[in-house]
């Protein structure tokens, strides 16, 4: 089964993201499968309302899980399964809690096993904050591993608030000859070129 890494900095949107695309595929209750060094593997069967409940939160690095959905998308007259995977935010810094550092490992560990890297990039925030701020050194260093993959995508996220397209465009710019899509994680906007891309690299 092939498989679709979502990576990114802390509280860029991946498990909202995640999950709403599930919801977007017509998904209303996921298996979500959790790993992690601590606590092994688990699985929970749960509404995409009771995911987002649960594992949603502005609060940094709340995923601390590998977290895993068996998706299904159309695919002609039939249908193709595919495994989305949700992950720790990877950030520049060294963190002092080592639980974070070894989430962070498992990230980097999963993200070479996977065939197709959903790069999310906050958008508004580099519209703010510029490149300096706006995006890290993981990004860049993100964005050439995933570039040595078949597929690789860059989803700036957040491009539902204000000023978010001005970082739109400035991401275009900084990484150019990368397939970009704005999407907001939060209102689904620009999942359904998401999801023909999807098809396209699995």
């Amino acid at each position: 089964m092939r498989r679709i890494i979502v990576v990114g900095q802390p509280n860029v949107g991946k498990t909202l993201f995640s999950l709403n695309f599930a919801e977007f595929l017509g998904m209303h209750t996921v298996t979500i499968n959790f790993e992690s060094y601590e606590r092994g593997c688990s699985s929970k069967v749960i509404t995409i309302a009771e995911a987002k409940s649960l594992l949603v939160s502005a609060a940094e690095h709340q995923t601390l899980d590998i977290q895993s959905m068996v998706l299904t998308m159309p695919w002609g007259k039939s249908a193709k399964q595919f495994e989305l995977i949700d992950t720790t935010g990877l950030a520049d810094r060294i963190d002092f809690e080592p639980q974070i550092r070894r989430a962070m490992a498992q990230t980097l560990h999963f993200m070479r096993q996977a065939d197709v890297v959903f790069h999310l990039l906050d958008c508004f925030k580099v519209a703010q904050l510029g490149f300096l701020k706006g995006i890290g050194e993981i990004d860049y260093q993100i964005a050439q591993y995933g570039q040595l993959k078949k597929g690789y995508v860059i989803l700036a996220n957040k491009i539902d608030l204000t000023q978010a397209k001005d970082g739109l465009a400035k991401i275009h710019m900084e990484f150019p000859g990368n397939k970009v899509i704005g999407i907001s994680a939060l209102e689904k906007k620009g999942f359904k070129e998401v999801k023909e891309i999807a098809k396209q690299l699995l």
